[in-house]
């Protein structure tokens, strides 16, 4: 048994070493972005807001003309509408710049006229009010380093998945103490206190830091974990994922008619995805099935003349896509609303806290053997 927990315990070690300072900054940044839109909106209240509430429908098609206008190089690719009266309309998109691949950007217009309001360029490293959400966010992500930091991210969240099982067991030696983990003892600066510090928070947060870090896997790894998962469940797509490009230019109906039926059949729409190259808008409107107050059922209509096209909700049909329906709901906590976005950042909050000292107790050992080889 002794044997079993001395290999446990390298584990473990060996894991902090590795992936605690990547845990951290995940942690970190995970938690500012709990909250991203409450946060951006204070710090952008020029950009976010607009100064009379407008409860009719907003003027998306000046808002795409204005945008045209103001930054002639932007491609718009999606369009997030107002979730309250007093917001403004978020457009996201890519920017042209010489020389360069397009770097991502978003544009802000007012719902009353089209007016833009401001943009940002995204994918560069900035904290200024303007950006610094942005930044955390896409630090998050991938550190800012494109798709091979997304792989790795994705090997210290399948670490951290199998570390939690050696953890638990370090964490409650006998089952008789077991209370003790849940516990915070010493007084002052000691290493018992340091312990107790790393060992509590891990384990009160046990059940959400596990979830975090299955979900954080199969967000990271999509393409190899929809593979495996479809050798148990089929796992459908989003329509236009699987449909052909459209041949041929062709011109657009504008958006705003099409939303106001969309609006007089009872749908509420989130957001909508411009998808030119298969000739489609992808209006995404709320549904009772929906796992994160987000719009999940996909109504697609052709750009030429504004006939439906299909529709799909995200929880698709089989057991596989209610799996990867529900990642993203339970990583970010918005599966249970307010309470499980706090429940969210307490957990990152554990997890800093548990990296923290789980470093200043390996500093402690260091420290410690250097000192008794120096008296030997």
């Amino acid at each position: 048994m002794r044997g079993a927990r001395r290999v446990l315990r390298l584990w473990h070690r060996c894991f902090g070493i590795g992936a605690g300072l990547w845990l951290l900054l995940l942690a970190v940044t995970g938690c500012a972005i709990t909250f991203y839109d409450e946060l951006d909106r204070w710090l952008n209240p020029d950009w976010r807001h607009i100064a009379q509430p407008w409860t009719d429908a907003p003027q998306l098609d000046a808002a795409l003309a204005n945008a045209a206008r103001r930054l002639p190089a932007f491609t718009p690719r999606l369009i997030d509408l107002p979730d309250a009266p007093s917001h403004s309309i978020l457009i996201v998109g890519s920017l042209a710049r010489p020389g360069e691949g397009p770097r991502p950007a978003q544009l802000f217009a007012d719902p009353r006229n089209g007016h833009v309001l401001g943009w940002r360029e995204g994918g560069r490293l900035a904290f200024d009010r303007h950006h610094v959400m942005d930044t955390l966010y896409a630090l998050h992500m991938d550190l800012m380093l494109g798709e091979t930091m997304a792989w790795f991210l994705g090997l210290v969240a399948l670490a951290w998945v199998l570390d939690h099982l050696p953890a638990i067991i370090l964490a409650i030696p006998r089952l008789g103490k077991w209370r003790t983990a849940f516990q915070v003892q010493g007084r002052g600066f000691n290493l018992r206190r340091l312990f107790d510090l790393h060992r509590a928070p891990g384990v009160w947060a046990f059940p959400i830091t596990l979830t975090l870090a299955i979900t954080g896997l199969c967000l990271s790894w999509q393409e190899e974990m929809r593979s495996l998962v479809s050798l148990a469940s089929p796992v459908s797509e989003r329509l236009h994922y699987s449909l052909p490009p459209m041949s041929g230019a062709s011109h657009a109906v504008p958006i705003d008619p099409i939303l106001q039926q969309m609006g007089v059949q009872g749908r509420r729409i989130d957001m909508i995805q411009l998808l030119p190259h298969q000739g489609l808008y992808a209006f995404r409107a709320h549904d009772p099935r929906d796992l994160d107050g987000m719009g999940r059922l996909w109504l697609y209509v052709r750009q030429q003349d504004g006939r439906a096209a299909g529709a799909r909700h995200d929880n698709g049909v089989s057991a596989g896509d209610h799996f990867f329906a529900w990642q993203y709901p339970l990583h970010s906590g918005k599966a249970f609303g307010l309470a499980g976005r706090i429940a969210i950042f307490c957990a990152g909050i554990a997890t800093v806290l548990t990296a923290i000292t789980g470093i200043l107790l390996f500093m402690f050992r260091v420290d410690g053997r250097r000192r008794s080889r120096e008296k030997g």
